[in-house]
């Protein structure tokens, strides 16, 4: 793949599973460090169109091209080594390895795996060590990962997911379960990544469009397994797409680049 190439191309691609449809005609290309959000109601399709850029869900029809190659005729294991992604599900996973510590989790970002399962370098618990410092969470190295607050254990995953300086970061809905201060934290710890001259792309999947980093540029809007509608973010959310997206009476707000849905009573 050459620089001019993008990073990865959705061509109407469909997913159908016991007879629903899981996703419908998406098409949309993604470049070499854009940072992109997608926005939905629960069901509406973000975590399958997350699982096929991972190649964990295979197109129904059309086709998947990533910086390596069209699905199908690629190493999908080698693929997987080139994306972080930080989810509450990956979190679930490592909630049965009581005794891994914070510091453990990080390094086994390196393979991909759940758990720390090859032996690692000095240089390697360096570089875990220096990104720790990076996200603020240094001091937690030896605690164990399932101590660690929900804020805690966020920032350790985005750790974790840059340890192997993935090409693409899919961000699924990791602010779920943090409060106000964690959220922000988080945040913060997202935008100092995005800042750095060799930052990935970035998709980060939510339902709630206060979360989507300042740095975001682009949006993608689901509902019922289709795009709404797809592009600059303030062209995108604006209040009638938001309206027809999330079914709500609301009004998009925006504050140091940042939106906020403010609801109008739904029943007046």
């Amino acid at each position: 793949m050459n620089d001019s190439s993008p990073l990865l191309t959705f061509d109407h691609v469909d997913v159908t599973s016991g007879g629903k449809s899981r996703l419908k005609n998406i098409t949309f290309e993604m470049n070499k460090g854009e940072q992109w959000g997608l926005l939905g109601l629960n069901g509406s399709g973000k975590t399958t169109l997350l699982q096929i850029i991972a190649g964990y869900v295979w197109p129904t029809s059309g086709t998947v091209t990533s910086w390596k190659g069209q699905y199908g005729r690629i190493n999908i294991p080698a693929l997987r080594r080139d994306i972080g992604w930080v989810s509450d599900a990956l979190d679930d996973r490592y909630r049965t390895r009581s005794s891994d510590s914070a510091l453990d989790v990080v390094l086994s970002g390196l393979y991909a795996s759940v758990g720390l399962f090859e032996k690692t370098t000095e240089e390697d618990r360096e570089k875990a060590v220096s990104w720790m410092s990076f996200f603020g969470i240094e001091g937690l190295q030896q605690r164990a990962f399932s101590s660690l607050s929900q804020g805690e254990k966020r920032r350790t995953m985005l750790a974790r997911a840059w340890m192997a300086e993935p090409k693409l970061l899919l961000l699924d809905e990791p602010c779920t379960g943090l409060d106000v201060k964690g959220r922000e934290e988080f945040l913060s710890s997202v935008e100092a990544l995005m800042s750095l001259e060799d930052a990935p792309a970035l998709l980060y999947v939510t339902h709630h469009i206060e979360e989507i980093p300042a740095s975001v540029d682009n949006i993608i809007l689901l509902k019922n397994a289709e795009i709404v509608q797809k592009g600059e973010k303030k062209t995108v959310l604006n209040d009638r797409n938001i309206k027809n997206t999330f079914e709500v009476n609301g009004r998009v707000h925006w504050e140091e680049e940042r939106p906020w849905l403010l609801i109008r009573n739904q029943f007046s």
